[in-house]
């Protein structure tokens, strides 16, 4: 089908994804968890584009075509449907998220897990459920699963801080709420936050955050699939621009920017300047390590040689792992990690099921800042020990004419091929890796100096070619 990716489904819809192809993967998954259960229930849910809800009748019919048995819980975010499968006192048998998380409006997916929240990845599943999905009958004229969703606008309104918004399913949301809350520690007092979800599901959390006492500026929090202010990813700066604006014109003491589907968060500080995601990592493994003395920390190998050397410092075990969460999740799991972090914005923790959650994550920020006193620049300026490129994006015919190229170049360096290639010298080092979402190749470069960094950047960016604007 071609929509079959590394980690999920994902496409342009209608012409790579529509109600036909999400009831024929319906029918799929539900044979893939039908081998290991009699009429496995399986949770749906969708995030704020307006293709969800037709995506998500059909692929209800298909599960139902398939023996399985749906239970649609409507508008959420990606976390809050992992805590749907596994956090309640029935688990379900598998989840399906229905979203394209960061990618544009004319994209819809779909993010599968199985029992505890397990995620499902093109070697764990998915090319069983693709192939499963070309056995399905057709498909019927008509949907017979009818989520009956209004998407409203939510969050920015509410009357009562934790009230369920508007189209949400109020067990599902406060029963969520109070697993948040498990994480809540010591919240700074008269915090001003800027918030900005990207008119993305991290608009349902607004209540949330507001019960903490805190104050709240926010753009863009009503849902609107269609991101009419900006993409919903927080991972380009230009994306950032306007939540460092606000931070910076309200006095803000943290700024706080969710991806479409609110399973990624990214950080400004007081100044307005956003925070390397790998400095949160580092900062989170550091706090989490105070109160499980000993535990591993994983992070992902784009990631700076800072947040080995503060989990070190802070008596940890740092892992290093290839891209990717469900590669992140599988080794946590292998190894009982208390905590993970990506590049990306992604923030596994051990006590929510090895998953991911954003709003954890600004949870766990929030208690740094209140427990230690100390602005979030400050708390991250001891970490901020080397210069880096972030992540540069190349175009490139031929990948592994690059890649051969490169390894030739450095052959001197002590290289690894666990995800792409990564060569490292004493004083700089670099990852260049395929992307598993678009069709690029990724380069993250880091070195001791600004001057070596440029050096080596230029030096590198020679063997590839020109980055993308």
């Amino acid at each position: 089908m071609g929509l079959f990716k590394a980690y999920d489904v994902r496409g342009t819809v209608p012409d790579q994804l529509n109600a036909p192809i999400a009831f024929r993967i319906g029918y799929g998954f539900a044979k893939l968890l039908g081998e290991d259960s009699d009429h496995p229930r399986v949770v749906v849910g969708i995030d704020a584009r307006p293709t969800g809800p037709e995506l998500a009748a059909a692929f209800m019919d298909g599960l139902a075509t398939g023996g399985a048995m749906a239970e649609f819980v409507g508008p959420c975010s990606t976390p809050m449907l992992y805590w749907a499968v596994a956090g309640r006192e029935q688990p379900a048998q598998g989840g399906a998220m229905i979203t394209a998380s960061h990618n544009p409006a004319r994209y819809n997916g779909i993010k599968f897990c199985r029992e505890d929240a397990v995620p499902i990845a093109y070697d764990t599943g998915l090319t069983e459920i693709e192939e499963l999905a070309k056995t399905a009958p057709e498909p019927p004229a008509k949907w017979s699963a009818s989520p009956g969703i209004s998407l409203f606008p939510v969050g920015e309104k509410d009357e009562h801080p934790v009230a369920t918004p508007f189209g949400l399913s109020p067990s599902v949301f406060q029963g969520y709420v109070q697993h948040i809350r498990r994480f809540v520690k010591r919240t700074p007092d008269a915090l001003k936050v800027a918030v900005d979800p990207a008119n993305g599901m991290g608009g349902i959390y607004l209540g949330f955050l507001r019960s903490l006492g805190l104050e709240l500026h926010v753009i863009n929090g009503q849902l609107d699939g269609s991101f009419p202010n900006h993409e919903a990813n927080p991972s380009k700066l230009e994306n950032l621009k306007p939540l460092c604006e606000l931070v910076k014109s309200r006095a803000c003491q943290l700024g706080i920017a969710f991806d479409g589907d609110a399973d990624r968060a990214v950080f400004v500080d007081e100044t307005g300047a956003p925070v390397g995601q790998d400095m949160i990592t580092a900062l989170l493994g550091q706090e989490l390590l105070k109160r499980h003395k000993g535990s591993a920390v994983l992070y992902d190998l784009r990631s700076s040689r800072a947040v080995a050397e503060v989990v070190e410092a802070a008596g940890g075990r740092p892992l290093r792992e290839r891209v990717g969460h469900s590669y992140m999740k599988a080794t946590m799991r292998k190894i009982g990690c208390i905590f993970g972090g990506e590049l990306a914005g992604h923030y596994y923790f051990k006590d929510n099921f090895y998953a991911d959650s954003a709003i954890i994550a600004v949870v766990e920020v929030l208690n740094a800042m209140g427990l230690s006193g100390e602005p979030l620049s400050e708390l991250v300026k001891p970490i901020k020990r080397y210069a880096q490129t972030g992540e540069v994006n190349f175009k490139v015919k031929e990948k592994d004419e690059v890649f051969a190229r490169v390894a030739e170049a450095y052959k001197d360096a002590s290289i690894d091929h666990l995800d792409g290639i990564t060569v490292s010298y004493p004083e700089w080092w670099f990852n260049l890796r395929a992307s598993n979402t678009e069709p690029l190749v990724r380069l993250n470069l880091e070195a001791n100096t600004r001057e070596l960094l440029l050096e080596k950047f230029k030096q590198v960016t020679e063997l590839i070619g020109q980055p993308e604007e």
